[in-house]
């Protein structure tokens, strides 16, 4: 007995279903459909067309920096600044350009600063510190110490070759504004930072060759910085 009505529950069941499949088969064909179309979409239309405007965003780049090569600067900063306007992986690489021609063609510091400040926004991202860095030499000379850290931000404080540059830019603006105990203060620590690259120490020794022995460490509460101070020799 158990049997019959165990085969009378598959029968209700499997008329259940074919109701239903009968009921819904248009949407589930129409479904499937769609998911077809879109995976041929994507597949044949927006990828191809996607890596179409890829090669020609990169084919424009190349001929851009063409362009600036041969001394055709404004030619060279129009297709750059079309290229550096656009939200693409190429747009970094052609604001960095820019900043090129503006300041070789034209000596323009400013617009070059600018080209460079729309890369410098993410600070963990490697060419928008070193960005940051080439923004804050076009203007090294005409703005205060105080200026100058605040724009190089955590930079400043890297443990990094780049952040060894921009200490550097650092200890020179003090040099150049007439104070000697921070420039000598900032170029002895170059000179021991392992992490600077053997230019900077190199230009630091040149400095500090030049920087009176007798100006007092910025800091000469710091008995390690004060031990630093003292190691250094002025080469006669």
């Amino acid at each position: 007995m158990a049997d019959i009505f165990k085969e009378v529950d598959e029968s209700l069941n499997q008329a259940r279903v074919e109701s239903l499949w009968k009921q819904y088969r248009l949407f589930v064909y129409t479904g499937a459909a769609l998911v077809v179309s879109a995976i041929a979409l994507n597949e044949f239309i927006l990828k191809p067309g996607a890596e179409r405007a890829k090669q020609e965003r990169t084919r424009g780049l190349e001929s851009a920096i063409a362009l600036l090569e041969d001394g055709k600067y404004n030619e060279a900063e129009t297709a750059l600044k079309a290229i550096a306007d656009g939200k693409t992986k190429l747009a970094p690489v052609a604001a960095s350009y820019l900043a090129r021609v503006r300041y070789e063609g034209g000596g323009n510091a400013e617009g070059a600063k600018e080209a460079l400040d729309m890369i410098a926004k993410d600070e963990g991202d490697p060419m928008a510190r070193l960005a940051l860095l080439r923004s804050a030499y076009f203007t090294a000379d005409t703005v205060s110490l105080a200026d100058l850290e605040t724009s190089l931000g955590k930079l400043k404080d890297e443990d990094s070759a780049i952040g060894a540059m921009a200490r550097e830019l650092i200890a020179a603006n003090a040099l150049e504004a007439g104070d000697t105990a921070r420039a000598r203060t900032e170029f002895s620590r170059l000179q021991f930072d392992p992490k600077a690259p053997q230019g900077v120490k190199e230009r630091a020794e040149m400095a500090l060759a030049i920087i009176p022995l007798d100006a007092a460490p910025s800091n000469a509460s710091d008995p390690a910085q004060a031990n630093v101070e003292s190691s250094v020799e002025t080469p006669k």
